[in-house]
C-alpha cells in the first residue's frame, strides 16, 4: 500500500529532473517554462491527495512561481559568473532542479498537514 506522500515524492523527483533539463536548454523564457512546470506539479500533487487545485488558485500560484523564478534567475546569473568557465552553466541546472525539488516537498508538507499518512488511491 502506497501513501500519497510516497507517490507525490516520486512525481516531485520527476519534475525536478525535468526542470533541470529544461534549464539546460539554451533558450529565452526558461523562467516562464519552469513556473508552468511548477504549477503543473502543484496540480498533480493536489490530485494525488484527492484535492484538485482550482483554476484561480493555480493562476495565482503560477504568478507567484514566476516572480520567484525571476529572483532566482538573477541570483543564479550572479552566482554563475563567480564560477570559472563553462561550469557556471551547471549552476543554472542545479538551481532549477533543487528549486523544483524543494517547492515540491513544501507542497507535499502542506497536504500532509491536512491529511497525514493518507493512502494513495489511483483514479483512472
Amino acid at each position: 500500500m502506497t501513501t500519497c506522500k510516497e507517490e507525490a515524492r516520486r512525481w516531485v523527483h520527476r519534475y525536478a529532473i525535468g526542470g533541470a533539463a529544461f534549464a539546460a536548454l539554451p533558450i529565452r523564457g526558461t523562467t516562464t517554462g519552469l513556473a508552468t512546470l511548477q504549477t503543473h506539479m502543484l496540480s498533480v500533487i493536489g490530485s494525488i491527495y484527492g484535492e484538485p487545485v482550482g483554476a484561480v488558485s493555480a493562476t495565482a500560484l503560477g504568478g507567484s512561481f514566476s516572480v520567484l523564478g525571476q529572483g532566482l534567475r538573477f541570483v543564479t546569473q550572479r552566482a554563475s559568473k563567480l564560477v570559472p568557465g563553462p561550469a557556471g552553466f551547471l549552476v543554472r541546472i542545479a538551481v532549477a532542479g533543487v528549486t523544483v525539488e524543494a517547492l515540491g516537498h513544501a507542497i507535499i508538507e502542506h497536504y500532509e498537514r491536512k491529511s497525514p499518512g493518507k493512502t494513495f488511491v489511483k483514479v483512472d
